[in-house]
């Protein structure tokens, strides 16, 4: 099924808009596992250009700004953007599309991309707008999720919705796929194929610490707009089967701290020629 790129981008805006508080609560801990080897890997330093983009509520922004870096954050979602001006006055945000970046040729020394990849309904059209505002022998870093199998957070919700035969939200535009780019071969493709050289794909693995099942359940609904989607649209009795369904998967992972879920995830890197 073609995908509607328009439709999907007003989706995640509205979801995004909706969902901005409780991400940046129980979800940007998630996400800021990779902040680390994701700065290493685009030689953040002290005044770099960095542009962070699906910034959400700024995380990896903050971290390059932590660094000396001169940073701009952008994402499709006001509220997003409210939230991590607020959060973060040291750098500059501003709404916008991937797709159409509103900066100049070579404005930038390094692109970030915090687990941004699923939610560009064009990924190449993207990355070619990345790779654009990156001055030559700029370096461009995305992390995005290994397969459910391994990333558990994402996989105990998807085998939830699975076992209860929930349909997708019937406002999410079909044909996107966000496990596209969990395969490292499909991943390096990409990068490639926006004209960036000496591409790496890493592997990371760890685990998330969590104290209880409500925390994972806060996690989980309050920071995936899309896969979480199908189980906010239900009734409350359905809502309660499925946080069951959820305790009843994920005791596998209790341990002394409460629930140790195992995360992993890519780093995919490039150098523009």
């Amino acid at each position: 099924m073609a995908l509607d790129a328009r439709a999907f981008t007003a989706f995640e805006s509205s979801a995004h808009d909706r969902i901005a508080g409780r991400y940046a609560k129980h979800f940007a801990p998630l996400t800021g596992l990779a902040l680390g080897p994701l700065l290493d890997a685009a030689r953040v330093a002290a005044g770099r250009r960095v542009l962070d983009v699906a910034t959400g509520p700024g995380v990896a922004a903050a971290a390059a700004l932590g660094r000396g870096a001169a940073v701009t954050g952008l994402d499709v979602s006001p509220g997003m953007v409210a939230l991590a001006q607020q959060a973060h006055p040291g750098a500059t945000f501003r709404v916008g599309d991937v797709v159409a970046l509103p900066f100049p040729d070579g404005a930038f020394d390094a692109v970030l991309g915090n687990f941004a990849l699923g939610h560009f309904p064009e990924p190449e059209a993207a990355l070619v707008e990345c790779v654009r505002v990156l001055v030559p022998g700029g370096v461009l870093a995305f992390s995005w999720w290994d397969r459910p199998e391994r990333q558990r957070v994402q996989g105990l919700f998807r085998e939830v919705i699975a076992e209860l035969g929930l349909p997708p939200h019937p406002d999410v535009p079909q044909g996107h796929d966000t496990l596209r780019f969990s395969e490292p071969e499909a991943f390096a493709r990409l990068l490639r194929g926006a004209g960036l050289g000496g591409v790496d794909v890493a592997a990371h693995r760890t685990t998330h610490a969590l104290p209880d099942v409500e925390a994972l359940w806060r996690a989980g609904m309050g920071g995936m707009a899309v896969t979480a989607s199908a189980i906010a649209v239900q009734d409350a009795a359905t809502q309660a089967r499925a946080r069951d369904v959820l305790a009843r998967r994920a005791e596998v992972y209790r341990g002394p701290r409460g629930l140790d879920i195992p995360i992993a995830y890519f780093i995919g890197t490039g150098r523009k020629s």
